[in-house]
């Protein structure tokens, strides 16, 4: 018995379907880059402390496979330092890195500010009000998880204002995550807050004014102010720094 295929009319001939695409979700390793990192700069993990892959591994109920990777990647952004036959250990810089760290940051800030006022002034400006009215109702509670956050944005919205992926890519690279991890375990001192808060908003005001010199001038001393600052107290509590994780959920 002969089958004869079904035959479409030419008119109504059906087009071949294009199938969706499947959402891939993110793969294992990126999502414990993610959590890795946050509960780094949040301070689940203290300053110095060792990780070991196992330990990771039991941590967040994963394979160990992505969790080298996944260190290697983070001492990329100078949140660990992977000493050989010893391990991984959470950043716990000295006041002398510090100190190098900030002339780094403001290398990177004081370019960026430049480009940024020339190339995206009226963006920049809109950012900066934006999370300065963030920032405001946490002034006085600066150990809050949310004014850290704003404050670490308010520096970054700087760099992304640049337009420069180089600029962008070595300030998180070098600077943003390591300033991230510092201000939720150092900030807490509420003369120096509200001082720190005061300068944010200088800073806005100077770039809403286009004042480019001024801008620079109160970004260097801004970041000389937090340099004198974290370093004094890394150098009375070296070791020590430390911070319950339990305080810092918003």
């Amino acid at each position: 018995m002969t089958v004869n295929p079904i035959r479409h009319p030419v008119g109504n001939a059906r087009k071949p379907c294009k199938p969706e695409p499947i959402a891939r979700p993110a793969a294992l390793g990126e999502l414990l880059l993610k959590r890795l990192r946050d509960d780094i700069v949040s301070g689940v993990f203290a300053l110095g402390e060792r990780l070991s892959e196992e330990q990771i591994s039991r941590h967040y109920g994963i394979t160990r496979a992505p969790v080298r990777p996944t260190l290697i990647k983070l001492q990329s952004e100078g949140l660990l330092q992977i000493l050989p036959q010893r391990g991984a250990f959470v950043l716990d810089p000295t006041p002398e890195e510090v100190r190098e760290l900030c002339e780094l940051r403001t290398a990177l800030e004081l370019e960026a500010a430049r480009l940024a006022l020339r190339r995206n002034h009226a963006a920049l400006a809109d950012r900066i009000a934006e999370l300065i009215v963030n920032m405001e109702p946490y002034a006085q509670d600066v150990m809050n998880p949310r004014y850290q956050q704003f404050d670490s944005e308010f520096h970054l919205a700087i760099l992304e204002a640049a337009s420069s992926n180089l600029l962008l890519a070595a300030y998180r690279q070098t600077v943003h995550w390591r300033f991230a991890a510092l201000r939720f375990r150092l900030a807490g001192d509420r003369q120096h807050a509200a001082r720190s808060f005061d300068e944010h908003r200088a800073i806005l005001s100077l770039i809403q004014n286009t004042d480019i010199d001024g801008l620079q001038t109160a970004l260097r001393v801004h970041i000389e102010n937090t340099n004198g600052y974290y370093a004094a107290l890394i150098q009375g509590h070296r070791g020590t720094l430390t911070i319950d994780a339990t305080n810092n959920k918003s």
